[in-house]
């Protein structure tokens, strides 16, 4: 990011949102935010890096914690529109994505963010979708690894940090109106979950990685060996630094590792 930027409301859903310009013309940054219901106070959602030239983002950051992004179970439209934090001309639906085998593939999905029917209805920006094969995919091993992360979501000093995120390589596309849309390659996941002390320091971190290709996986686990890894191997494939901030002394093992966050 250049550290330019500007903010500005999306009352509809309860959003004070965040832009941040980058080096490339074709790609911004955005953070939302939501109304806590518990503290009233202005919340990060997540954020997300949209690139235009893909009509989608590269990669969606988010944090899980039961109690400061809680899960009440609230819903709320379900209706896509475009991201208001995002200037970029081009956003998209995909309105014959579903034609052809491939649905709007939430990066933070619906179900991790429901303390709030705002905080749920921001999930449903073009800005938090990429085309994802639906069968056996988003619908399948994809789903439940959503639905893990939901259930294992940590609570006292610890913050189970997501980065969710898509690769092009190859050059596979897909229609889309008058739009041609690149359609990614893979979807991965790193997590890295951090222990704080009471001074809010980290102590201790793990990480892991899942990184999966963009079809049908018709009988599998989402932990199958094929699909685990470690998020060095995630950076090292796109690029990004995802977790700057975690103390080298933590963040060196937690990254080149897959450690097990929970009972699979």
């Amino acid at each position: 990011m250049t550290g330019n930027g500007t903010s500005g409301t999306n009352s509809s859903r309860g959003d004070n949102w965040f832009r941040y310009y980058t080096s490339n013309s074709k790609q911004q940054v955005a953070t939302h935010t939501f109304t806590h219901p518990s503290t009233n106070k202005q919340t990060r959602n997540y954020t997300v890096l949209y690139d235009e030239s893909k009509y989608a983002p590269l990669w969606v950051a988010y944090a899980m914690h039961s109690s400061a992004w809680p899960d009440e179970e609230q819903k709320g439209s379900s209706s896509w529109t475009t991201d208001p934090a995002i200037s970029l001309t081009q956003q998209t639906g995909l309105d014959s994505a579903s034609t052809v085998g491939y649905s709007r593939g939430h990066m933070v999905s619906s179900q991790e963010r429901r303390a709030s029917a705002d905080q749920n209805n921001q999930t449903y920006y073009y800005s938090n979708q990429a085309p994802q094969w639906q069968n056996s995919f988003n619908d399948g091993i994809w789903s439940t690894l959503e639905g893990k992360i939901l259930s294992n979501a940590p609570s006292g000093r610890d913050t189970l940090y997501v980065v969710t995120g898509v690769l092009y390589e190859n050059t596979t596309t897909l229609p889309s109106g008058s739009l041609t849309v690149s359609v990614p390659s893979h979807f991965y996941k790193c997590l890295m979950k951090c222990t704080f002390d009471a001074s809010g320091s980290i102590t201790a971190a793990k990480g892991i990685a899942y990184l999966y290709t963009n079809e049908a996986h018709s009988g599998a686990n989402y932990y199958d060996s094929g699909f685990v890894t470690t998020i060095d191997a995630i950076e090292e494939r796109t690029g990004f630094d995802f977790f700057p901030l975690v103390p080298s002394e933590y963040g060196t093992s937690a990254e080149s590792t897959a450690t097990q966050l929970w009972t699979y």
